[in-house]
């Protein structure tokens, strides 16, 4: 009983401390287009109501929150025991790689094909973050700087495989051939590009917050992110957890890429890294490393993206300002000393009213 109402209070304060963060940093928002537009009730209203004015705008919400949720859960996964591997940028790229090469070098049927191809992104995800996850287990190499170079190894090695195996001549950029229009998710709403990976991502979800929290895996992972000696005592492997971690993480990455490129693109067409892991930090952060608040935390980045977006285009606000925008609303919702002090203040008290029935009732 006591517990359960210790979380209904920290739900309360999460929920009050989530809303009192919005609107102080649309707040700030405000004053910075007051400051620098010349008709700032409309640039504020293109920011927060221009996602929802037509079916195609909204459709660019969702379009653009579904690549943020597998890189949200391959962070979630990858900093679990205790690690900060960023190479999740570098596992995206070179999922959609491999994605690319699995559906260009293989002919299966059409359904088969296309699992076949995501199924190789995922291989090469996994491979990818486990070299700094190997390295720190075995090794004691330091993951952040090793997967941060490892980032721009796998951008020129992807590049390099492109250009090398499926460069398409009649292009003037660095694209792959065309892919078969079997290759292409189905569209799941007229007017928009929102395919069927934008549901693969919730299932996608829904069993990463099952293994974190209902299996002997999320267990060991979360042990060994808080105490590794212990778990080590305790019976845990924890150099063989922390790379299975990774795996699964780097895993989750690969895919995240091959459902961006079959969902959005007919061909493969970076010619750089897309930025979609270091979203997935942010995306973390604000989710507080919990897998059900990735879909929420992704919704509102892309939303908050697609508003800033509209406003520049159709307001006098320069893209400066709209990167500054962003900037402020993330780091204000993701910060987590807002209203704290009230939250142990009603810990404190319902504790301490717990207790002193406890003496009446002796």
């Amino acid at each position: 009983m006591k517990t359960k109402k210790v979380r209904m209070y920290s739900s309360y304060v999460e929920a009050l401390r989530m809303t009192v963060a919005v609107l102080c940093s649309l707040l700030i928002v405000f004053a910075i287009i007051l400051m620098t537009s010349e008709q700032p009730l409309e640039a504020l209203r293109n920011f927060v109501f221009g996602p929802l004015t037509s079916l195609r705008r909204f459709g660019n919400v969702i379009e653009a929150m579904t690549p943020l949720m597998f890189t949200g859960l391959a962070v979630i996964v990858l900093f679990r025991p205790g690690l900060f591997n960023l190479s999740m940028e570098g596992a995206f790229f070179t999922g959609a790689v491999a994605a690319c090469a699995g559906a260009l070098v293989v002919d299966l049927p059409p359904v088969l094909n296309l699992i076949f191809a995501m199924l190789c992104a995922m291989i090469a995800g996994g491979f990818t973050c486990a070299i700094p996850g190997v390295l720190r287990a075995k090794c004691g190499a330091n993951e952040l700087v090793t997967s941060l170079m490892l980032n721009y190894i796998c951008l020129f090695a992807g590049l390099y495989v492109i250009t090398a195996f499926f460069y398409d001549p009649t292009q003037n950029s660095n694209y792959s051939y065309k892919f078969a229009e079997s290759m292409s998710l189905p569209r799941i709403l007229p007017g928009t590009r929102i395919n069927l990976g934008t549901v693969l991502a919730l299932l996608t979800v829904a069993a990463v917050w099952l293994i974190l929290t209902k299996t002997s895996f999320g267990f060991k992972t979360r042990l060994v992110g808080e105490n590794n000696t212990m778990a080590d005592y305790s019976g845990i492997n924890s150099a063989n957890t922390i790379i299975l971690s990774q795996i699964v993480g780097g895993m989750l990455a690969g895919l995240g890429g091959a459902v961006e490129l079959f969902g959005m693109y007919q061909r493969f067409q970076y010619s750089d890294l897309p930025g979609f892991g270091w979203d997935g930090v942010l995306i973390t952060i604000v989710a507080r490393h919990k897998a059900q608040y990735v879909p929420l935390a992704a919704f509102f980045l892309a939303y908050l993206r697609t508003g800033a977006d509209i406003m520049s285009r159709n307001c006098d606000i320069p893209f400066e300002i709209v990167k500054i925008i962003q900037a402020v609303m993330v780091l204000l919702i993701s910060a987590t000393a807002i209203l704290s002090g009230l939250k142990k203040r009603m810990i404190i008290k319902e504790t301490r009213a717990l207790e002193a029935l406890n003496q009446e009732v002796r």
